[in-house]
């Protein structure tokens, strides 16, 4: 009966050694994780509150509309609009290396298609400013019931809104760090009814806008 129990206490001890020691692993591993990631973590903010990427926004100089029509008939609208987008790099020091710049023209929600979705890319000095020049024609047919219920309203008021997003995927480039940004620019371009009636079609300019920019 006492070695039964001797057994019984060794089996009680040797369960809550393993226990122990299930513990112990699990918390190394975690704290393996925290010693591994955190440099990364730490150099990540660091990179961001000194370069602060979320201040690379373009801005729309101008936009140039030549037409922006919709045919009740066929419930399709003509638009013909160029636009020059301005991009600034406020950092000091250094480059700036856009590897990827795609443009897409909406409106209420309706893609503006075919255009130069894929535009020029470039090296940005320091302080220095490039414009990139963004043309979108063509015909959208049949426009959605609330895109054209849109169009009426503004048409209405005497003006229209277009939305362009840019989307962005830039590079700061250190000796031994390489940093990449992935960022989605909206611009909203603001212009009056053209003045179809006229020939050749008078032109617009709008004064351009900082767009908003968001990660992705």
């Amino acid at each position: 009966m006492c070695c039964f129990s001797w057994d019984s206490d060794i089996d009680n001890v040797a369960e809550k050694k393993c226990g122990f020691c299930g513990f112990f692993e699990f918390c190394t591993f975690v704290y393996g994780l925290i010693v591994y990631f955190l440099p990364f973590t730490i150099v990540s903010l660091l990179l961001w509150v000194l370069l602060r990427p979320d201040h690379l926004r373009p801005r729309v100089d101008a936009a140039v509309v030549i037409s922006f029509s919709l045919d009740n008939t066929t419930s399709s609208l003509d638009y013909d609009i160029a636009m020059d987008l301005s991009f600034l790099n406020q950092h000091r020091y250094l480059d700036v290396r856009y590897l990827d710049l795609i443009a897409v023209a909406s409106y209420g929600g309706t893609r503006l298609g075919p255009s130069v979705d894929v535009l020029p890319i470039f090296i940005q000095r320091p302080r220095a400013s490039n414009v990139v020049h963004a043309i979108f024609q063509g015909r959208a047919t049949p426009l959605a019931p609330a895109a054209a219920e849109l169009f009426t309203r503004e048409a209405t008021n005497g003006s229209f809104n277009v939305l362009v997003t840019v989307a962005s995927t830039f590079m700061y480039k250190f000796p031994f760090h390489k940093t990449v940004y992935y960022f989605d620019h909206e611009c909203y371009i603001r212009f009056p009814v053209p003045n179809s009636g006229v020939t050749p079609p008078t032109t617009v300019l709008t004064p351009g806008t900082l767009c908003s920019a968001t990660t992705r």
